[in-house]
């Protein structure tokens, strides 16, 4: 090989090698921002992982409450039914003794007014 062919050797190489310093740079931004984007992915799902714990948690609050809630609505509503229950019978153990009252009061009276008179 002649001089001039080396020393055109010599350029494209040189060329060449600038070209795949270039490359060699960008993949190496390129890997940094995988690496960046690689650590927030774990950060996400780390917190997306305690969040879902902290949520089922407090599903399982609610559901105790809820629970408890129902229990307590249950439990008023009974003795909602109880004492409308008992107020029903005092009504009518109330309105029997007035009919009860008021028909010994009306046997009394008859009882008397055919004493007083006689039988006559």
């Amino acid at each position: 090989m002649t001089n001039e062919q080396l020393t055109q050797e010599i350029v494209n190489l040189k060329e060449h090698q600038a070209k795949a310093e270039a490359e060699h740079e960008k993949f190496e931004m390129i890997v940094k921002e995988l690496q960046e984007d690689v650590k927030t992915t774990k950060s996400l799902a780390e917190d997306v992982h305690i969040l879902a714990i902290n949520m089922e948690n407090m599903q399982k609050t609610m559901d105790e409450t809820n629970r408890k809630v129902d229990a307590l609505n249950s439990k008023e509503f009974t003795e909602y039914k109880e004492n409308k229950k008992l107020v029903k019978q005092n009504i009518i153990s109330a309105v029997v003794g007035a009919f009860m009252g008021f028909g010994l009061s009306l046997i009394a009276w008859l009882v008397r007014f055919f004493m007083m008179t006689g039988g006559e």
